[in-house]
């Protein structure tokens, strides 16, 4: 009889600790998928902001602030154009920015471009 009672704290433990696990598991599932959207967005804008002439990124990006709604999640997203080393080059900065559990979460991408695809 206590040894029925042994085996079965034993499985209770064990289903426990796997429970917690699988819990833990799609957790991290849902926060490496919301990084992977704000990286995807991101990268969006830096390639379409590559595609412009070099004159054309400034107006394209003053006062930014596009916010994407998906898999029920706000991401704004921030673009910001810079001077770089040489006049024919400009440097491109795109934060996406979303909550999660309360707190703000921010992935940045930084590129240097010529413009008009290169």
């Amino acid at each position: 009889m206590i040894e029925v009672l042994v085996a079965m704290a034993i499985i209770a433990i064990g289903l426990v600790v796997v429970g917690s696990m699988v819990l833990s598991t799609a957790r991290n599932n849902k926060a490496g998928n919301m990084l992977t959207i704000a990286i995807m967005l991101a990268r969006e804008k830096i390639e379409y902001m590559k595609t412009l002439p070099i004159d054309r990124m400034d107006t394209q990006c003053s006062g930014d602030l596009d916010t994407e709604y998906l898999r029920g999640k706000a991401f704004k997203r921030v673009c910001q154009v810079g001077s770089s080393f040489s006049e024919t080059a400009k440097i491109i900065k795109v934060s996406v920015r979303w909550e999660r559990q309360g707190q703000h979460r921010e992935v940045v991408l930084e590129t240097l471009s010529r413009g008009n695809g290169l």
